[in-house]
């Protein structure tokens, strides 16, 4: 599905919802309920914001930034990964983003590229000049490296655990108990992250959960203290 793209008009009700444009060949689908958190979000931000508000172009789940503009790309609601691919056809990630970020092949340096919404996304087209900052180009770097030692743990538990626990770090909020994860990634795409089959990661997460390292039930994802503090000062 293409994305909708959104702006304000400066005598827009929130009972309205104008198309103002479109980037490429993406399309209004008319895929936001009336009321979903995405719709809401919209709205409050047309009330609040007009002249100088972004142009926010709205994306569904596993819709891909790139294939409607090739620039760069700043991400206001939502999660991005990006990753590229091996002579072998195996995924590579890059990277994971969400809101203030800024993506695009031209940080990335990747060829083949592509970064997918793993949920609902809210992203503003900054387009192929924009001059990116040194702090989004080390991000990347950073990223890049933290995944890349991850990526290199032998066994398939300790690679899985430390991945668990860099997502923990960087998009979980603390809780009494440990960090609990705001990304929602399925069994796939951790599988895809470190290079491990879905069913392995299944039987490993079990594995976690079992020895206390982990919870990991439908409703929430959290890291435990103790099992963070393993890994501190990897991800600072």
């Amino acid at each position: 599905m293409a994305p909708v793209f959104a702006t304000t008009q400066k005598n827009a009700s929130i009972g309205s919802r104008r198309s103002a444009g479109s980037l490429g060949s993406a399309r209004s689908v008319g895929s936001i309920g009336k009321d979903s958190p995405s719709r809401s979000h919209f709205l409050s931000h047309s009330v609040t914001e007009l002249d100088d508000q972004p142009k926010l172009i709205w994306f569904k789940r596993h819709d891909c930034l790139d294939s409607h503009g090739r620039g760069l790309w700043r991400i206001y609601r939502g999660y991005v990964r990006t990753l590229t691919w091996s002579p072998k056809g195996e995924s590579v990630p890059l990277g994971f983003w969400s809101k203030g970020n800024i993506v695009g092949k031209a940080i990335a340096q990747a060829n083949p590229y592509k970064a997918e919404c793993l949920t609902a996304v809210a992203a503003e087209y900054l387009g192929d000049r924009y001059l990116c900052s040194q702090a989004d180009v080390l991000l990347q770097v950073k990223q890049s490296n933290d995944l890349l030692r991850i990526s290199h743990c032998r066994q398939a538990e300790s690679r899985l655990l430390q991945f668990v626990c860099w997502l923990a770090h960087r998009f979980g909020r603390p809780t009494d108990e440990g960090r609990a994860l705001q990304i929602k990634l399925t069994h796939q795409e951790l599988a895809d992250s470190i290079g491990i089959t879905r069913v392995t990661v299944t039987r490993l997460l079990k594995v976690l959960e079992a020895e206390g390292k982990i919870k990991w039930a439908i409703r929430e994802k959290l890291v435990f203290k103790a099992t963070m503090e393993q890994f501190a000062g990897a991800f600072g």
